[in-house]
């Protein structure tokens, strides 16, 4: 198979799936908040598809207050965490598959963003994953755009996101 049809095809594979997991989200949100009721395994479950819906904000962060309330802070801190890593990689996914379409290789600009994410991303992914906001999508889709070690990506990430949700599960237990 030629490199432009194994490209396209996992460019749209990657468009269905992230498109599937947001209509699932949307259309199950009622079925989706009572995987509470799961307890942590719920929690993660939800943390994985709120991160793995790219640009769309999801319910995670609640769950892992309320999470807080109900159980040890630490645990709920790291199942959530892990959900948000493994669903933060669908961002890193799309950026890794679809960087022919960002970003024209060695350009004077696409080298230099390059350099500079190689060079800080552990910054970079850590700062932005410990704030909740879409921006990290972004982060997600540019680390896959540059090449960035999926290994590394999601360690930083895992690692931002457990204290974010830390220190959220201790504002639930505070409840």
């Amino acid at each position: 198979m030629s490199k432009n049809k194994h490209f396209k095809r996992n460019y749209l594979f990657l468009f269905l799936t992230s498109l599937a997991i947001i209509g699932f989200s949307y259309y199950f949100r009622e079925e989706l908040s009572r995987l509470t009721s799961l307890g942590l395994l719920g929690i993660f479950i939800i943390n994985i598809l709120g991160s793995a819906t790219v640009f769309l904000p999801a319910p995670g962060i609640a769950t892992v207050v309320a999470g807080g309330f109900l159980y040890n802070p630490l645990f709920v801190a790291a199942v959530s965490g892990l959900g948000s890593a493994i669903g933060d990689m669908v961002a890193y996914l799309l950026g890794h598959s679809g960087k022919e379409i960002f970003l024209r290789k060695n350009s004077f600009w696409y080298n230099i963003f390059k350099q500079t994410f190689h060079r800080f991303g552990a910054i970079f992914i850590v700062f932005f994953s410990l704030i909740p906001n879409p921006i990290f999508d972004a982060v997600g889709i540019f680390a896959g755009i540059f090449s960035y070690s999926p290994v590394k990506f999601f360690t930083y990430v895992l690692i931002g996101r457990f204290i974010r949700n830390l220190l959220l599960a201790y504002v639930g237990a505070a409840f």
